[in-house]
C-alpha cells in the first residue's frame, strides 16, 4: 500500500485511542446517577458521535429533559479521571513518529476539545500534529465532522486531492466523501464501513 496524499487527517476514538472502556464506564455512571433506564445497550457501537447525540439514542424520550444533567456528570467523570486512563492502540505512537517527518498531520474529532487536548498530551503524541480540531455543536460552521473537515481544509489551504481522512465509522467515510477527500478505514476501531473505502487498513503501521 502506498499513501500518496501529503496531508493525513486522523479521527481520535477508535482510530488512535481505544477509548471505549472509559467512555462506556462514564455513560453508565452518569446515567445511573440520574436514575434513568436505558433503551439500548451501552457498547462499543455507541462510540463516535457527540455525547448529546449518543444520549438521545440511549435513553427514552421521556427522560430527554435530563440529558444536560447527564452530560454534566459525564464530563465531570471523564475529563478529570477517565480520559487520562485511555490507552493508545498498539503501534500508534511509533507510527505517528515516523509519519510526521514526511507528512502534514491533523486531527479532527467529534470529541470535545478539552479531553482531546488532555489525551494527546498525556499520551505524548500532541507533538506529531500540526493542528487538532473538535466538532462544536454550538458553532454552526463546525457543528458536525463534514463541516469541520470542510472548514479546516479551506482555512489551511489544503487541496482536497492531497488529503486523506483515517477513521473507523461510516460517518467518517461520509464526511470524507462529501469533502472529496479519500478515506482510509481503520478496521480495528468500533464502527463499520458499508461502502468501499479508498484504503482498508488492518493495522495503523500500513500507513508507513
Amino acid at each position: 500500500m502506498l499513501i500518496e496524499e501529503d496531508v493525513l487527517i486522523f479521527d481520535l476514538d477508535g482510530t488512535l485511542f481505544d477509548s471505549a472502556p472509559q467512555i462506556i464506564t462514564c455513560f453508565k455512571k452518569a446515567i445511573q446517577k440520574n436514575n434513568i433506564e436505558i433503551q439500548k445497550e451501552i457498547s462499543e457501537l455507541i462510540i463516535g458521535p457527540p455525547i448529546k447525540d449518543t444520549l438521545e439514542i440511549l435513553i427514552q424520550s421521556k427522560d430527554h429533559d435530563k440529558i444536560d444533567l447527564i452530560i454534566n456528570d459525564f464530563i465531570e467523570l471523564y475529563d478529570h479521571k477517565y480520559c487520562y486512563e485511555t490507552k493508545l492502540y498498539d503501534d500508534v505512537k511509533e507510527t505517528l513518529e515516523k509519519l510526521y517527518k514526511k507528512k502534514k498531520m491533523i486531527l479532527i474529532t467529534n470529541k470535545r476539545l478539552s479531553p482531546t487536548s488532555r489525551m494527546l498530551k498525556n499520551a505524548d503524541i500532541l507533538k506529531f500534529f500540526d493542528n487538532y480540531f473538535s466538532v462544536d455543536q454550538n458553532d454552526p460552521t463546525i457543528e458536525n465532522k463534514t463541516l469541520l473537515i470542510s472548514n479546516t481544509i479551506k482555512s489551511l489551504g489544503i487541496k482536497s486531492d492531497s488529503a486523506i481522512y483515517i477513521g473507523d465509522t461510516n460517518g467518517d467515510h461520509v464526511a470524507s466523501k462529501k469533502n472529496n477527500i479519500k478515506f482510509a478505514y481503520a478496521s480495528w476501531g468500533y464502527g463499520k464501513c458499508d461502502d468501499h473505502p479508498d484504503y482498508y487498513l488492518e493495522n495503523i503501521t500500513e500507513l508507513i
